[in-house]
């Protein structure tokens, strides 16, 4: 029996796994500041609170700019029922050491197994990382099958995020799903299960339970899905009572009272190294290829005095001179203004750095440049998506013919000597010129002597948007399509970064696949696939391997052009807007198109 595994009932010392990893696996592999925690929020294990292990599945460095799975990290932990710890994937030769040493998946707090956790959260933020999850659920010694753990005995795995809004990819290895905003949904699930544990006798009771007291629950093993005799995804069909045929989005109210006060302090560098003060949950711009602008409705704002306050108190208490103002559109925020005045005497004296990391052009007018200019300049972030004013329309994202490039100038007069543009390649109805008008918009700055660093992403048709039933471009068009600009912009100053269109393939498969597509991920887990959004990583043969043995061809997988109102494999998730809404601008959408 491995010293290292254990169960609720009787838990493993953690002082025994930290001699195993000081002595057999550290001191053998490079960077194990991931691997060892320290931070200065610790909290020992209770018995009897509910256990709670959070997990975004990739590496350190990447979870821990995850603001999400430290919000409710924070939240969870000030609750006195309930605590919760960390995990994150392990790179090559961690895994091999720990492997060879018997060492399973440990939290980072208290040096618990990860199988020993009443739940197991994972982020859904990117469908890249599902194979992680995978490889998570293995190192940590548990089958990837939820039918095939047991309860009491192994962890509940629970996921949530913008994943959840179509979970069928994942439903055969998940537990649990919260749909929709977590914070307060999540407490009411670890004060039910605590309720509920000593009572029921077995998992499926607790599911079905848990599902009856927690809205916005899913519970996947609760219910079949139905296809038609051709194979098409039909419906899902409730096998109790207690499940629910629609399952509603969770909504935080008030926004304020989201607050991530004493963040984490990483002891190893991180991706993102900055603060972040969420001011805004979802956009009223109705961009109908975003599924956070959709998802994230109806709009909420955080209060001025609340976002100035959450930003002095991180940069206090976690030492970072830049703090992030975090929305889908940070010119939309009422607030900005007020904000940006009250925390001006704050910033300046400390040289602190405030951020907005997306701006719509149609809401950005000339004097914000300026009102930036007097805390602290960073690097100006527009996100256009489309050039042409036709592909504008069809995506419902217009502006006034010549925006972009009068706001790029009044940047360069204010003083801004980098701007960061994000564009889309692939888009429903997207020609040749588009792309050429692109060109153009990008070098109309490149041209000023500014720098420019430009990400050019492939439109993938996301779950509970009007484009959900949209065709997605198959990877040797895009290839085409990236040629055109590559010829159009040959400035130095202008850096363009593509995003590999067979990575945007897989994307696409696991964003709107049906239940069965759970087997082409197990699939290419088992040929070797993990890390898949890293691009040095990603392994085409392996995800062609894995098509080929399921029968799951790439474009039946990541589905084709189909009308509005068709049946969706996530039809039974609710995305806060009413389905006739998603059709309606469907519709729209096509209509522009021409």
């Amino acid at each position: 029996m491995n010293p290292f595994l254990g169960n609720k009932a009787k838990e493993p010392r953690g002082r025994e796994l930290v001699r195993a990893l000081e002595e057999k696996v550290l001191p053998f592999i490079r960077r194990p500041g991931r691997y060892i925690g320290a931070e200065d929020q610790f909290r020992p294990a209770r018995e009897g609170e509910v256990s709670l292990l959070l997990s975004y599945p990739d590496l350190y460095e990447v979870g821990m700019s995850n603001h999400a799975l430290k919000l409710l990290y924070e939240n969870v932990n000030a609750l006195d029922f309930a605590r919760a710890e960390r995990a994150f994937a392990f790179w090559d030769d961690m895994a091999r050491a720990t492997r060879e040493a018997g060492i399973p998946l440990y939290s980072l707090e208290n040096f618990l197994p990860a199988g020993g956790f009443d739940f197991w959260g994972f982020s859904l933020s990117a469908e890249l990382t599902y194979s992680n999850i995978l490889g998570m659920l293995a190192a940590a010694a548990l089958p990837l099958r939820a039918r095939e753990r047991s309860w009491p005995g192994s962890p509940l795995v629970l996921g949530g995020g913008p994943g959840a809004y179509n979970p069928e990819p994942l439903a055969d290895f998940f537990d649990l799903f919260l749909i929709g905003d977590a914070e307060e949904a999540l407490v009411e699930l670890l004060r039910a299960y605590r309720d509920l544990r000593s009572s029921l006798p077995d998992k499926e009771s607790l599911l079905r339970a848990l599902a009856a007291r927690v809205a916005g629950l899913y519970a996947p093993a609760l219910y079949r899905p139905v296809y038609s005799p051709a194979g098409a995804w039909e419906r899902l069909e409730p096998l109790f009572p207690e499940a629910p045929a629609h399952v509603p989005k969770r909504v935080l109210a008030d926004l304020s009272r989201s607050r991530l006060l004493r963040p984490l302090s990483p002891l190893a560098e991180t991706v993102h190294d900055r603060g972040v003060v969420e001011v805004m949950r979802g956009c009223r711009r109705g961009c109908r290829f975003c599924q956070a602008g959709w998802t994230g409705r109806p709009v909420r704002e955080k209060a001025p005095a609340a976002a100035a306050d959450e930003v002095r108190l991180q940069t206090l208490h976690a030492g970072c001179d830049e703090v992030s103002l975090l929305s889908l559109s940070s010119g939309d925020y009422g607030g900005l203004f007020p904000v940006m005045a009250d925390l001006k005497e704050f910033l300046d004296p400390g040289r602190i750095n405030l951020s907005l990391p997306s701006l719509n052009a149609a809401s950005v007018g000339e004097g914000l440049f300026a009102e930036l200019s007097r805390v602290r300049r960073a690097g100006l972030t527009l996100a256009p998506e489309a050039a042409s004013e036709r592909l504008q329309k069809v995506i419902n994202k217009p502006s006034e013919p010549g925006t972009v490039e009068r706001l790029l100038q009044a940047a360069r007069l204010s003083g801004w000597r980098l701007a960061k543009l994000y564009y889309l390649i692939g888009l429903p109805s997207e020609r040749d010129e588009d792309i050429e008008d692109m060109g153009r918009q990008i070098g109309y700055f490149a041209a000023s002597g500014g720098r420019l660093n430009v990400t050019i992403s492939n439109f993938v048709p996301k779950p509970q948007t009007p484009l959900q039933w949209e065709e997605q471009v198959a990877p040797g068009e895009i290839e085409r399509r990236q040629g055109i600009l590559r010829r159009c912009l040959r400035a130095r100053n202008v850096r363009l970064k593509f995003r590999d269109p067979w990575m945007s393939l897989v994307e696409g498969a696991l964003a709107r696949g049906d239940r069965r597509t759970g087997s082409l991920l197990e699939a290419a887990y088992r040929r070797g696939a993990g890390f898949d959004d890293w691009r040095e990583r990603f392994r085409r043969e392996v995800w062609e391997g894995a098509w080929g043995e399921t029968g799951l061809l790439p474009a039946s997988a990541a589905a084709g052009r189909g009308e509005p109102g068709m049946p969706l494999p996530w039809d039974h998730i609710g995305g806060g807007v009413p389905r006739a809404v998603l059709v309606r601008e469907a519709i729209l959408a096509r209509e522009a198109a021409g």
